[in-house]
Order: C-alpha cells, then sequence, then structure tokens
C-alpha cells in the first residue's frame, strides 16, 4: 500500500493505525465529507469510486483508490473545501480523531513522520493547483487575444 501520508512509517506503524480503525462500507450516493466542516475521521480509501464536489455540487474529479481523505481536517482542525460523495459501493477504513490521537501520543516520532508527511502533500497540491492556474491564465490569455482579433473594437475587450 502506497499511501502519502503514511510513507516511511515502519510496517508496525501502520498496522496499528489500519486496526485501530473501522472498515466500512459506502452505497452510491452516499456522502462521505460534506463541504465546510471539520472532518472527525481520517478514511483510508480501499476500493470503489469516489468524486470530490465543489460546495455547490460541482463535480471537480475523482479520487484513485488506497489515498488517505480527511487527513487535513483531522490533523488541522480546519474545515474541508469540498465535499466526498461515493459513486459506486465503496470501502474505507475509519479512523476517528481521538484515535489517531492515541496513537501518535503513543508514538510521537510516528506523529511527527505524518506532520512532515502532510507538509509535503499540501506542497505537492499547491505545486499542481499553481501549474493549472499557469494553464487556466494562458488559455484565458489566448482567447481574450483571439477575441480581440474578432472584434478589435469591442470596448469589454480592452
Amino acid at each position: 500500500m502506497n499511501i502519502e501520508l503514511f510513507e516511511g512509517l515502519e510496517y508496525d506503524q501502520i498496522e496499528k493505525i489500519m486496526t485501530s480503525g473501522e472498515q466500512r462500507v459506502l452505497a452510491p450516493g452516499d456522502v462521505l465529507s460534506e463541504a465546510l466542516t471539520v472532518d472527525e475521521q481520517l478514511s483510508v480509501f480501499l476500493q470503489g469510486k469516489l468524486r470530490i464536489e465543489s460546495a455547490n455540487g460541482v463535480s471537480l474529479s475523482e479520487v484513485t483508490e488506497v489515498r488517505v481523505l480527511g487527513e487535513m481536517g483531522v490533523l488541522t482542525g480546519q474545515a474541508r473545501s469540498s465535499r466526498i460523495v461515493a459513486d459506486n459501493l465503496t470501502t474505507i477504513l475509519a479512523l476517528n480523531r481521538e484515535a489517531l490521537e492515541q496513537l501518535v501520543e503513543a508514538d510521537p516520532d510516528m506523529g511527527q513522520l505524518m506532520l512532515v508527511n502532510l507538509i509535503k502533500l499540501l506542497y505537492s497540491r499547491t505545486f499542481s493547483v499553481n501549474q493549472e492556474i499557469e494553464g487556466l491564465r494562458i488559455e484565458r490569455d489566448k482567447l481574450r487575444a483571439r477575441l480581440v482579433e474578432l472584434a478589435p473594437d469591442d470596448a469589454l475587450l480592452k
């Protein structure tokens, strides 16, 4: 299992995390997490299909299997910006905040490594979003230039 948040952890540390959780099955349409709420559980997405939506219900992306979800809220206490919905029968391993806190208190090195991994994950996501923004701006500029070619006297394009 290649999970970024658990990278560098020893097998026994990962095993403790996995045995502290509860396996759950989500039906199609079940909501794993609501937008603008703080996650109280960390979820390891094991099998199925999940969709990430904006707070307004716009589909943003699909989530690939064997990924941790809810780590930002559980580890930082910050509200999530998106909603996660099961698209088909989906299996997750749910680990609530209290269980994770107990594990980290018992093994501070594990907690420190997970926080370092979280920082790396945040950097990676920010980098990807920045690249996407750059691409969108380039496309916007191309479209604007084309519109100016087509309607050079349009006051809205000045």
